[in-house]
């Protein structure tokens, strides 16, 4: 699968309503990780990069942004944000970010770079060619450096067992540093949702998430319950940090 098979999926996840539908939870514990990612937002130009319906937009106008557009390749994502959101300084385009021209002082991306062909080259050109001087990119995507993801990457890796039909990578925070080290770009970088990555909703996205996976991958399911009956005592012995949210954010410098 490539990122322009997504285009017609995420068309079809918004039409049919992606919080109802198909998100296990909201993001609004990523959208808050990246709005406090800056201090003051004031005066900032901003460019959202997979913005979806728009949430993360509005928070970013709220927190004192001087504009924020917000871009998305789904026609039906845009739609639905245009709907929603009317705020002066808040635009929506409906097209691929590479057509946009205009620098900004923050590019922000949630749960977006995992789904690039080549999320490296990506992020080389955002930060070439879309952010100011000096600029940062702001970016969420899963960590799997938890309990959730450990078994989420054995199956995918060694059983083949479609976890996810959207990302594209598995991203963690030692790709990060590394892509950070290499081009001697600032990094800082904290994560969310711990009790999904090691706790109680480990638990009840598994029981959807492996049910249906394994069932997709022709494997027998009927001993989800139990392995999840063990897991449930297992999670709270695990040690949490900075990496192991199921969620982390990069703030990345120019």
């Amino acid at each position: 699968m490539k990122n322009i098979d997504l285009v017609s999926k995420y068309d079809d996840i918004y039409s049919s309503g992606a919080y109802d539908n198909y998100f296990t939870y909201n993001q609004h514990a990523a959208e808050r990780l990246i709005v406090d990612a800056i201090p003051d937002w004031n005066g900032l130009k901003v460019l959202d990069i997979g913005c979806g319906e728009g949430n993360l937009v509005a928070m970013i106008s709220f927190a004192g942004a001087s504009k924020v557009d917000g871009v998305d390749f789904s026609i039906e994502a845009i739609k639905l944000a245009q709907s929603r959101i009317a705020i002066n300084n808040v635009n929506f385009i409906s097209s691929d970010y590479k057509e946009i021209s205009e620098k900004y002082d923050v590019v922000v991306m949630n749960g977006v770079l995992e789904h690039f062909d080549n999320p490296w080259d990506e992020l080389d050109y955002i930060r070439s060619n879309l952010l100011t001087d000096n600029g940062y990119v702001i970016t969420t995507s899963p960590s799997f450096l938890n309990p959730r993801g450990y078994v989420w990457m054995t199956l995918q890796v060694l059983l083949d067992v479609p976890m996810s039909l959207s990302d594209l990578h598995s991203l963690c925070p030692f790709d990060v540093i590394e892509y950070c080290q290499q081009r001697n770009c600032s990094l800082a970088y904290d994560s969310c949702d711990q009790d999904w990555g090691a706790g109680p909703r480990t638990i009840i996205d598994f029981r959807k998430r492996l049910t249906n996976a394994l069932k997709d991958a022709n494997l027998n399911n009927q001993k989800v319950d139990t392995f999840l009956t063990w897991m449930d005592k297992a999670v709270p012995f695990f040690n949490t940090d900075e990496s192991t949210g199921a969620t982390v954010g990069y703030k990345i410098g120019r």
